[in-house]
């Protein structure tokens, strides 16, 4: 059972994207999916506050800089543009704050000095690390032991570090990067710490929710929970991840093969996916089924979603044009008939049980195969309630599919 730490009130933290490179479907899938959780909870009455972060600062993002003489704040902000504005045309209206890396490098270095201060981090050649054999419950989260992180090392990491499961918090500015004063030199803050130290900015040292892919589990959020901890924060309440990207049942990562097919790989680029399928079908794809299952891109998939959702809007007409602010609690509690009213429940419960949107959507697809067998007032009841409904979790808006 959820249990707000504030009654009434939502916090959630989201890992954003390295902005280095052309939007891909794994930059979409989380803003999708927490986007339509933050609805769900505002329909139950709560206010939201929805924070995922832009690393602005990456070694991606120095190499891509190199690579097309650009400076590294040029190709940030370009892909930041990019990424903001997929989040309007996907209709991802709940995210409050999109904090930058760059803008809390002043606290992260703080947040580090406190740790070393603590014992819990110390300084070598490359930079500052974190002690990873003092964290007790070190790997509670992706139930990964200390001894196989251990022996799992990369060699090369191991070089002047006090253990090889030690991680970076702060690397030490090469000749020619980006970098900023701190009393550990000059450098730029490691990838785990902006998290840690921007959600505990935003939202204080303890909040109710962090999210992300089933990826970032380790070692991502696994090192955020230890620095957080060893720093005497109680961090997230609650950990939500949700599925990978897959292509014919089996999982897609940058490092497969296929993915030097550029006609492959294209069909993973967003820009591709809105451009062929559409905003809201790509959306509707990624919310049919439970946010925890992987979610298959093969082409016959999406077409299937889009038929699907071409399917419902021809059925709405013209109430899809219908611009009347949503009332959430109004559209729960109107007065249907009993056989609407079932349904309506159907819906509201599969969203309450871990926010099952693959339930949820399956009713409002009944809703629409009883709306078939209706005629008149009644008709146009069911037809208001699916749409309704519909936009509570960001669909059926005005203009869709135009």
């Amino acid at each position: 059972e959820f249990v707000p730490l504030e009654p009434g009130k939502v916090s959630m933290y989201l890992c954003g994207p390295t902005v280095y490179d052309d939007c891909h479907v794994g930059h979409l899938m989380g803003p999708v999916v927490f986007d339509t959780i933050a609805r769900w909870f505002r329909a139950r009455g709560y206010a939201v506050r929805l924070v995922v972060n832009i690393t602005d600062i990456d070694d991606k993002i120095i190499h891509k800089a190199q690579a097309t003489g650009q400076l590294w704040n040029e190709v940030s902000e370009h892909y930041t543009a990019q990424y903001l504005q997929f989040m309007r045309d996907l209709g991802v209206e709940s995210i409050t704050d999109h904090p930058h890396c760059t803008h809390y490098v002043d606290e992260m270095v703080r947040f580090i000095g406190e740790l070393i201060d603590a014992g819990r981090a110390y300084q070598a050649a490359d930079g500052v690390y974190y002690r990873v054999s003092l964290q007790p419950g070190y790997g509670k989260l992706s139930g990964r032991k200390l001894e196989d992180t251990q022996s799992g090392a990369r060699i090369e990491a191991q070089a002047g570090l006090e253990n090889p499961a030690d991680f970076v918090l702060w690397k030490n500015a090469k000749p020619g990067e980006p970098a900023w004063p701190s009393p550990f030199g000059p450098g730029r803050p490691g990838w785990h710490i902006e998290c840690s130290v921007m959600a505990s900015e935003l939202m204080g040292p303890v909040f109710d929710i962090h999210g992300g892919g089933d990826d970032l589990k380790f070692p991502h959020h696994e090192n955020e929970i230890a620095q957080s901890e060893a720093h005497g924060d109680a961090f997230a309440k609650i950990w939500m991840h949700h599925g990978l990207v897959q292509f014919s049942g089996r999982k897609i990562g940058k490092s497969d093969a296929r993915m030097k097919d550029p006609e492959f790989s294209k069909q993973f680029n967003a820009r591709y996916l809105l451009d062929t399928y559409g905003a809201p079908a790509v959306r509707f794809f990624l919310v049919r089924s439970p946010y925890r299952r992987p979610v298959d891109f093969e082409p016959s998939a999406l077409d299937a979603a889009r038929t699907g959702l071409v399917r419902l809007y021809r059925l709405l007409g013209d109430l899809m044009q219908d611009t009347t602010a949503l009332d959430p609690a109004e559209v729960l509690s109107r007065p249907v008939g009993a056989e609407l009213q079932a349904l309506r429940s159907e819906f509201a419960s599969s969203m309450d049980e871990d926010f099952n949107t693959g339930e949820a959507v399956a009713a409002l697809f009944r809703m629409a195969t009883l709306a078939n067998g209706q005629s008149g007032t009644d008709r146009e009841q069911t037809l208001r309630l699916l749409r309704d409904l519909g936009r509570i979790l960001g669909m059926f808006q005005p203009g869709d599919l135009e």
